[in-house]
């Protein structure tokens, strides 16, 4: 397991600093008929940028994402929200409508979750072909259902950086769905930061199975909160993540800054280090 490094150039970005952004609705139709609806946004500033694929929790859709979204903007960096689905907008298969139900293995085999995976793969390559998308600086970060299928697209994908947020929901995915996803860690070598509680049994268990592959770390916190709850007072770190591995190691530069210094060993992202960040920070 690796450990994180934070360039403090990178945490002590303003949001008030944030480019302006335009946002554009998108739909795709997959192999098996669904309409998917989703939400590109691009920051408005010259170039390609890098762009983060969002895919939500059940029972949940796009809009979950909105406070990563607008952080990520802040550092020049564009989002694909999607409503998968089932979710959302995204509920039509072949003109009729097939939304989730309150029960996840059910509606799990009803819609499909274990065609996620492919769905944001189809997502990702209609994302390269947009003119204003770096198509070799893209990050996926996933809720839950959504966590799991980031990491098992991540090898046809071939992002940068992969966010795993209690990670969960692994028997829509098979009876083999444990080792698939371990190889397709192996297989994607991507930067993975996969984040759980201890008390979120099936999360924290997902996380620490992962725990020892390359490219893999992990934030475990104490409680028991799951997917976007966790998200809850995280949003800085999830930023920072992208913002270092979609931003510094790809061009060398910080968000809005001159070339940034190599990280140190010292700087190390988790929890207590953003709360000394910002508590520096109100005593200027």
């Amino acid at each position: 397991m690796r450990t994180l490094r934070l360039l403090a150039p990178l945490a002590v970005l303003s949001l008030a600093a944030a480019p302006l952004a335009a946002s554009t609705d998108m739909a795709l139709t997959t192999a098996d008929g669904f309409t998917l609806k989703g939400t590109l946004t691009l920051p408005t500033t010259k170039g390609k940028a890098p762009v983060v694929i969002l895919a939500h929790q059940f029972r949940a859709d796009r809009s979950g994402w909105g406070p990563l979204a607008e952080r990520l903007a802040a550092r020049g960096i564009g989002t694909l929200a999607l409503d998968l689905r089932g979710h959302g907008a995204s509920t039509q298969k072949g003109g009729v409508e097939l939304p989730v139900t309150s029960n996840f293995m059910t509606s799990a085999q009803a819609v499909g979750f274990d065609r996620i995976p492919g769905d944001l793969a189809q997502a990702a390559a209609w994302l390269r072909k947009q003119p204003g998308v770096d198509g070799r600086r893209i990050g996926l970060a996933g809720s839950s259902v959504g966590a799991l299928s980031v990491l098992l697209a991540a090898p046809e994908i071939k992002p940068v950086a992969v966010l795993s947020l209690s990670p969960a929901g692994i028997g829509a995915f098979g009876a083999d769905a444990p080792e698939k996803l371990k190889a397709a860690v192996l297989r994607a070598r991507a930067s993975s930061l996969v984040l759980a509680s201890a008390g979120d049994k099936e999360a924290h268990g997902n996380a620490l199975a992962l725990k020892d592959l390359p490219g893999v770390s992990l934030n475990l916190a104490e409680g028991d909160e799951h997917g976007f709850d966790y998200f809850k007072g995280r949003a800085d770190l999830m930023a920072i993540f992208f913002g270092e591995y979609l931003t510094y190691h790809r061009t060398g530069q910080s968000y809005g800054g001159p070339a940034a210094k190599k990280p140190t060993p010292g700087n190390v992202i988790n929890d207590k280090m953003l709360a000394e960040k910002k508590a520096a920070e109100a005593t200027k």
